[in-house]
């Protein structure tokens, strides 16, 4: 049973965590993170006209990379997500999307069936006749999707952003005190993380396939604090996110036993249910905003 004083701690921790995340959606960094995010999606339509030769060649702009997937979304008319493009087009390869990878040619035939069919004829009128587009007609399809990309992408690069600090100030604390960072590679054995050493972003071996934690911390006898940083944009996005590090943690137990504890550094918006199944799993739960708890931990671990 988890001790009263501790869910009193974490309820009031994860409040925090949303005030900090709230007070930051109007700072001056919210501002950078959207013309940051307004220049990925420049680049993003760019690459993708330029690899589908304006959009006569889907085929061939999919061999490439199917990350123009996110692109030919945006496109339709109207835009849709991955979800309502998978129900028009059954081969829609959704990972590729994610990946980049190449799509398979005849998945990338599927797709563009399916983008033809429904593409917004208003901004790709040049595909009637299977011209080249004038630069009018590439500013105009720039102003009319960019914006659409950029909203989506805002959240992630904000995300991206804080994961790199927030895993950031864990390296910088551990340095701080006297810890050494290992060099990074698949972790299969007992003691291959020594005491007091870590290692940032480093496969650990599963009975299934291995799995990456972002910081390895070596405690004593052995044994390996497997901490997982989540930034998280809303209460439905951190049931994901919770979701990742209860898989991971289980796969964990099972292979390694006690050898490895799981942990989660925590930002954001973050519901206090979801805060609860943690601990229930006996992931030890920190927050970036309380690192001090981390350090008081590490201390009581004799570390």
């Amino acid at each position: 049973m988890i001790p009263s004083r501790l869910l009193d701690y974490h309820r009031t921790e994860a409040a925090r965590a949303r005030e900090i995340y709230v007070a930051g959606l109007i700072s001056a960094q919210a501002g950078k993170d959207w013309r940051d995010s307004h220049t990925v999606a420049r680049k993003q339509v760019a690459a993708a006209l330029r690899a589908t030769a304006y959009l006569r060649d889907i085929v061939g702009g999919l061999q490439v990379s199917g990350s123009h997937l996110m692109v030919l979304r945006h496109l339709m008319a109207p835009p849709i997500s991955q979800d309502q493009f998978a129900l028009l087009c059954s081969d829609y390869p959704k990972r590729a999307e994610v990946t980049g990878r190449s799509v398979p040619i005849d998945a990338a035939h599927s797709v563009a069936a399916t983008f033809y069919a429904g593409r917004d004829r208003t901004i790709t009128r040049w595909l009637d006749g299977n011209r080249t587009p004038t630069m009018t007609q590439v500013r105009n399809l720039m102003r009319a999707i960019v914006p659409l990309l950029s909203v989506q992408n805002t959240a992630t690069v904000r995300r991206g952003r804080m994961s790199v600090e927030q895993e950031g100030a864990i390296v910088t604390l551990l340095t701080s005190r006297g810890w050494t960072k290992q060099s990074s590679r698949l972790i299969s054995e007992p003691g291959e993380v020594q005491f007091q050493h870590f290692l940032h972003k480093v496969r650990f071996a599963t009975d299934t396939r291995p799995q990456e934690v972002d910081i390895a911390c070596g405690l004593q006898r052995s044994v390996v604090l497997a901490m997982e940083c989540k930034v998280t944009n809303d209460e439905t996005n951190s049931v994901k996110r919770v979701n990742d590090v209860l898989k991971k943690s289980a796969a964990w137990q099972k292979h390694w036993g006690n050898f490895v504890r799981t942990a989660a550094l925590l930002q954001g918006v973050i519901a206090f249910k979801d805060v609860e199944r943690l601990l229930d799993a006996q992931v030890e739960v920190f927050w970036s905003h309380d690192l001090k708890h981390f350090e008081d931990w590490l201390t009581a671990q004799g570390c």
